[in-house]
């Protein structure tokens, strides 16, 4: 007794002709790689905007960095210039005080 083909095929695809099937393959992998390309572009302005974030961050540290040195620079040259100038006014106090005692001499 012959065996019965089965009908039906119970998967994917059951029942198409070979052509209707590799239209059905081409038209999967079509959209398939449509989906790749959207998830590459959707990673792309993900990363593009992530970017920018970090740049717009590091322009805005570098000049929060800029300033607390300019502070501490600041500070200390004006902690300089306070002792220099108090060198300065002992240096002239002596020198007024020698120059007063020759005028009390003569």
């Amino acid at each position: 007794m012959p065996k019965k083909a089965k009908k039906g095929g119970g998967g994917k695809g059951g029942g198409k002709t070979e052509e209707e099937r590799l239209v059905y393959l081409q038209q999967r992998a079509q959209a398939e790689e449509e989906m790749a390309k959207k998830k590459e572009e959707i990673l792309t302005l993900f990363l593009k905007d992530k970017l920018q974030k970090e740049q717009k961050n590091t322009a805005l540290n570098q000049l929060k960095l800029n300033e607390g040195w300019r502070t501490i620079l600041r500070q200390t040259r004006a902690a300089e210039l306070r002792k220099d100038i108090s060198v300065v006014s002992q240096t002239f106090e002596r020198q007024l005080d020698g120059l007063c005692s020759v005028v009390k001499v003569k």
